[in-house]
């Protein structure tokens, strides 16, 4: 369970760093913009906060500037 979880993190990682250059990999073609999703013109940073990480320490978003992050937000309802 463990080998298969590291190779599909391994795979989705692969992914974002193949999907955040500025133009297309393949081609003149952006896929990305067929499922909806385009680059913006400019950079938008994000609104300061603060959160709780899994072992109970308050981390801010700013503890993390220059370096890149992936928030996911979900919930059970």
């Amino acid at each position: 369970m463990k080998v298969t979880r590291r190779i599909a993190l391994c795979f989705f990682g692969l992914s974002l760093i193949l999907l955040a250059g500025d133009s297309p990999l393949w081609g003149q073609e952006d896929h990305l913009a067929k499922f909806g999703v385009y680059r913006l013109d400019k950079k938008i940073d994000a609104p300061e906060f603060t959160l709780p990480d899994l072992k109970g320490t308050i981390r801010s978003l700013s503890d993390f500037q220059g370096r890149f992050i992936m928030l996911n937000f979900w919930a059970t309802w």
